[in-house]
């Protein structure tokens, strides 16, 4: 069992608590938070004892683990000094802002002989998954093209995410990272990308549409789109010679054959908030720990992710195409 401690306890830092309840391979002890007043009755009902800084979770020897939900710019300080203190670290997606902090982390993570994560759950998604494996084996011929989308309503005035150091690109770093991941994950690694981004309609302080083109290492492309000024959308198409396949959400697979009928698979208990992912990469994360299977996402990923969307956040500024 992996004991693990939880800093920044609001709404996501809740649901990574609640997702392994009843695990039999981690469990949160002790977490930290800004404002202890706000996550006291939570933690008291899950059996958290809650500390006064971060600083004491990593001097805690009961500690094997630290969990990550903090503001993104926090990241690569708290990724440094936890692997510093001898404790593997789950970092919330994207990890950091930038590939020059990502590089800086993992350092710091492979001197030190921790293991790391990320908290891409999408990964952990059984439609993803399946999306993959007909790839893999030809069920849809020679892959073509890959398109995918991601949209809520991030209209959060009092939260952290509407600050736009914390959230370039409108909901790239809370949304589209996801897809982005998927997109590496799917077609391979990324050689160009060609953003565009801007507030249209929302009163908030971050970008409210996005949209991106991906050329690959190997010819293939890709295309993105993101608003976060509406209801939620999510869905990844993958189009080949044999046929389209598309995921929509954590639960739907529809796949239409070359000259067939579209046929629709669904996955029970997988709707928003998917709780069951979730729990999957924190039980992932253990395992690796462990010394079972490696984390699904690799360090080299991690940095790969974050470096397209590095170059994304760069093709924004300056107008031009872009090398993550």
């Amino acid at each position: 069992m992996i004991n693990a401690a939880i800093v920044g306890i609001g709404n996501w830092g809740q649901l990574l608590v609640t997702s392994v309840r009843n695990s039999e391979s981690i469990k949160f002890t002790k977490g930290s938070t800004r404002t202890k007043s706000k996550a006291a009755e939570f933690c008291n009902t899950n059996g958290i004892e809650l500390v006064d800084d971060y600083d004491g979770l990593l001097a805690d020897p009961s500690i094997d683990a630290i969990v990550l939900a903090t503001p993104h710019t926090q990241h690569v300080s708290q990724v440094i000094a936890a692997a510093e203190a001898g404790k593997h670290v789950f970092a919330e997606k994207p990890y950091t802002l930038s590939k020059s902090d990502t590089e800086t982390a993992l350092m710091a993570v492979k001197k030190a002989g921790v293991k790391t994560a990320v908290g891409l759950n999408r990964r952990f998604a059984p439609n993803f998954q399946k999306l993959k494996t007909m790839i893999q084996d030809g069920t849809l011929g020679a892959p073509i093209q890959i398109e995918g989308h991601f949209s809520a309503n991030l209209a959060l005035k009092d939260a952290w995410r509407s600050d736009p150091s914390e959230s370039p690109a409108g909901g790239m770093t809370s949304l589209g990272i996801h897809i982005v991941d998927a997109f590496i994950n799917m077609f391979g690694p990324v050689s160009e990308v060609r953003a565009y981004s801007k507030s249209l309609v929302t009163s908030y302080n971050i970008d409210d549409t996005t949209r991106i083109l991906f050329e690959f290492a190997n010819g293939r492309t890709g295309y993105f789109g993101s608003v976060t000024g509406t209801s939620t959308l999510t869905y990844l198409r993958v189009f080949g010679t044999g046929g389209w396949a598309s995921v929509n959400n954590a639960n739907e697979l529809t796949f239409a054959p070359l000259g067939g009928q579209p046929e629709t698979e669904n996955w029970d208990g997988y709707l928003h908030p998917a709780l069951k992912t979730i729990g999957a990469g924190l039980e992932a994360f253990a395992a690796d720990i462990e010394g079972g299977a490696s984390f699904l996402v690799s360090p080299d990923q991690i940095l790969h992710g974050v470096a397209v969307l590095d170059a994304i956040f760069r093709s924004i500024d300056s107008g031009n195409a872009e090398v993550p």
